[in-house]
């Protein structure tokens, strides 16, 4: 048994063990902590149905924000709309992933300006796509929309996010509220 210079009392081999522990509990928050920034579920096809889902609603709330101001964010087909929902669900999510996994601290420091930016490409590039069967008026309309857009699903994530993290504690025994 080897003793530890700072404390006598202290097996080497326990500290270690409790430093372990400690690292593996830190990874898992960590985990976590990327998990509830990003995910709207664990399950990841069902986490894509509920972006899906929230992205079609946060549009369709932009745009009749928009109508009611008097004002035309962009003109479109219901089909080439729908289309561009699905797109911009799917490779934003992709990105981000992306991003999470390759430049965590780069999004970190960002503090989700470069998630909003990658949103406005993906965007810009679905209306290249379609052309005018889904196009914005102008690139002032883009930024707008992105950003009105954005706060909004920003806001019902969270609502989502809160509702899934506080059933989940009541299914597994937690306090109910």
């Amino acid at each position: 048994m080897h003793e530890d210079p700072k404390d006598p009392k202290k097996d080497p081999e326990e500290e270690l063990k409790r430093l372990i522990e400690e690292l593996e509990t830190y990874g898992k928050k960590k985990q976590n902590a990327v998990s509830y920034a990003f995910l709207l579920h664990r399950n990841y096809a069902i986490h894509l149905l509920l972006s899906l889902v929230v992205n079609f609603l946060m549009a369709v709330t932009v745009i009749g924000l928009g109508l009611a101001l008097n004002h035309h964010f962009l003109t479109f087909e219901f089909e080439a709309f729908m289309l561009a929902i699905i797109l911009l669900t799917l490779i934003e999510n992709l990105v981000k992933i992306l991003l999470f996994k390759y430049a965590l601290k780069v999004m970190l420091y960002s503090l989700g300006l470069l998630s909003w930016v990658v949103q406005i490409l993906i965007l810009y590039g679905i209306t290249v796509i379609f052309g005018d069967a889904f196009a914005f008026l102008s690139v002032w309309d883009l930024v707008v929309f992105s950003v009105m857009f954005t706060v909004m699903r920003f806001i019902l994530s969270v609502y989502i996010r809160r509702y899934m993290f506080q059933r989940k504690h009541i299914f597994m025994g937690g306090r109910k509220k």
